[in-house]
Parts: structure tokens; C-alpha cells; sequence
């Protein structure tokens, strides 16, 4: 008799604290407040400097051959004004093809990726600061391919300088086919 007594204010406990347990707000339970009033003062937030605004670029390259490639400025198709060179910021997607099967590695930003004659290896690259990335080959432990990336400023730089032509070291260099 006292355990049934015991079981009914038991199961009248769990339904009053289920029906409870609905009509509170759910936004109360995820904010962690409280229905009382607390007063709080407002932080001081500071905010790091947004990375510099850049462009998705596409780059494919081929490894494995005698030259180690350098994916470096500028990088654009068709050779347009304004082709500005790889700088921070810029996401690079990088498709890497290899002569020969081999695994890839780009320890910088801890990626791992099989290249083939075939299928790339595929990498999405978003530098933070200016430098050069090294890919990898993982079995012989050797330079696959390098990546440079310049500061923006440098970037900036490069394009405001005009490319001029070199004049030839000597007569013989210069001009061909005069008398």
C-alpha cells in the first residue's frame, strides 16, 4: 500500500515538472537566464583587422618533371590590365596533375591529396600572410611545386610599375640582320 502511494506521488512529480518543463520558453534555456532581473554591462569588443578582399582564382600545374613549377604573378588567363599578381587573401583553387602517381602534401596548411597523369589532386588555398608555400611529394621527401604569395601591398606595387623592354647587352643581341 505505501508503494503504491509512493509510485502515484512519483508519477504526479514527473508529470507536473514535464508540464513545467513546456511551458518555459526555450529561448530562457539556451540563453542560461533566468526569469529574475540581472543587469549586465556592456563589453568592450575589439575587433581584428578584416584580411584583405580577394579574388578566387584557378590554377592547374604539372609535377614530377625535371623543373619544379612556381605558381607566382600574375595569374590571369588572358593577359587583362588590371592582372593583378597572387596576393593575401586571394582563395586559390589549385588542380595539381603529376607525371607519374604520387601523393601530395602541402604541410602549411595540412593538406593531402593523390595526384595522377589523369586526376588532379585538388587543393583550396587561402593564404593569410604573405610567403612561400611549399607542395610536397610524401614519399621521396622532396619539392613538388612552390607557391609565393606577395602582401597586398606588394601586389599593388607590382602592377603600378611599368614593365619596360630591356634594352640589348651588346649589337650582336639587339638587332639582327643590319649592316
Amino acid at each position: 500500500m505505501a508503494a503504491r502511494r509512493l509510485l502515484i506521488v512519483m508519477l504526479i512529480l514527473l508529470g507536473l515538472s514535464t508540464l513545467a518543463a513546456a511551458l518555459i520558453p526555450q529561448h530562457a534555456l539556451r540563453d542560461n537566464t533566468t526569469t529574475g532581473t540581472t543587469t549586465t554591462q556592456p563589453a568592450q569588443t575589439t575587433t581584428a583587422p578584416a584580411p584583405p578582399a580577394g579574388r578566387p582564382l584557378s590554377v592547374r600545374i604539372i609535377v614530377g618533371g625535371k623543373k619544379v613549377p612556381v605558381v607566382a604573378a600574375p595569374l590571369c588567363k588572358q593577359r587583362q590590365p588590371r592582372c593583378e599578381p597572387f596576393h593575401v587573401g586571394d582563395q586559390l583553387s589549385l588542380e595539381v596533375l603529376s607525371k607519374t602517381q604520387a601523393e601530395l602534401e602541402i604541410p602549411a596548411f595540412g593538406l593531402i591529396g593523390v595526384a595522377s597523369n589523369n586526376s588532379p589532386a585538388l587543393f583550396q588555398l587561402l593564404p593569410r600572410e604573405p610567403g612561400t608555400i611549399g607542395i610536397l611529394f610524401t614519399s621521396p621527401r622532396r619539392v613538388a611545386a612552390r607557391i609565393e604569395v606577395l602582401s597586398a601591398k606588394a601586389a599593388a606595387r607590382s602592377i603600378q610599375e611599368p614593365r619596360t623592354k630591356r634594352k640589348p647587352r651588346s649589337r650582336a643581341r639587339g638587332v639582327s640582320g643590319q649592316a
